[in-house]
Order: C-alpha cells, then sequence, then structure tokens
C-alpha cells in the first residue's frame, strides 16, 4: 500500500510539476515554453546586480518548468543555507505556477506535504521566488535566498523585469 501511495504521489508530481497546464497545444516540447540557458544564466547575472546594488548576499536559482535546475549561483558572502533554500523556492513556484509566497499558507495541507515528500524534500514553501511564464504557460521560476523574504522576492522581480521576462 505504502508503494502505491509513493507511485502516486510521484505521478501527481510529474503531471503537476511536468508543464502539463498551459494553453491548447503548448508543450515542454515547444521551444516557445522552455526557458534556455542563456535565458537563465542572464536571470541569474540580472538577480546579482541588483543584489549588489542593494547590497545582499544572495543565492539565486532558475528552474525550468518540472522545477528542475537550470542556472545558480551564491553570492560572495551569502550563508551555504541560502543555496538549498533558494532551489527549493523555486521548484515551488515552478511546479505550482505561483510566487512561493502564495504557497506559505496551504505548505501544512496534505496535497503540499505529499508532492513536498515525492520530490525528497526539496520544496520550500517561502517568499521568494516568482514563476517564468510565457505566452500564459509557465515555463520556469527563479528563486532568491539570503535576505528577508520580501528583499528575495522583490529581488527576483527585478531579475526578470531586468531581462524582460
Amino acid at each position: 500500500m505504502n508503494q502505491i501511495k509513493r507511485i502516486g504521489r510521484a505521478l501527481l508530481f510529474l503531471l503537476v510539476g511536468g508543464g502539463l497546464a498551459g494553453p491548447a497545444g503548448a508543450t515542454a516540447q515547444d521551444s516557445s515554453a522552455r526557458l534556455t540557458l542563456s535565458e537563465a544564466q542572464a536571470i541569474v547575472e540580472a538577480a546579482q546586480r541588483d543584489a549588489t546594488s542593494k547590497n545582499l548576499r544572495l543565492s539565486i536559482a532558475v528552474v525550468d518548468g518540472r522545477g528542475d535546475l537550470i542556472a545558480a549561483t551564491r553570492m560572495e558572502d551569502a550563508r551555504a543555507t541560502t543555496m538549498d533554500t533558494a532551489i527549493g523556492k523555486a521548484m515551488g513556484s515552478a511546479i505550482f505556477g505561483r510566487p512561493s509566497a502564495d504557497l506559505a499558507a496551504d505548505s501544512g495541507s496534505p496535497l503540499y506535504q505529499d508532492l513536498n515528500e515525492a520530490a525528497g524534500g526539496r520544496l520550500r514553501f517561502f517568499q521568494g521566488a516568482v514563476p517564468i511564464v510565457r505566452d500564459g504557460f509557465t515555463v520556469g521560476a527563479v528563486g532568491a535566498s539570503g535576505a528577508s523574504s520580501q528583499d528575495d522576492e522583490d529581488n527576483v522581480k527585478a531579475a526578470l523585469t531586468a531581462v524582460g521576462l
């Protein structure tokens, strides 16, 4: 029974995080529905510039629509634990297609806990990540960690604005 439950959770995780929600006809294979490595790197660089201008020391992570890591950095003097948190925030935001701040209130629900378990406990339901949406389709998310939750979120929003996403 536990194995069936785990398989069901994993399947649900893949369906939710696999980019199945989007406009009719959009799939993860469509080039417009994917976030490229160069786009992810540009987002990370923009987030670093914004953080430096505000004297913040952050870890920044960009994931694809499934929550898989594309690019990340830990700025000099950022705490070591901030990288896992930035990645976990971005993963949750991509999987649910919502800012991580919106997920915090429901983080104790059985669905969120089951998805987190299926993800190996890597999701972080804290403010500081936003989805990256193209043509109504969540193609990824960017998350930051290391400052206040609001500063983390402001940083990733500024980075997306800077790169035109």
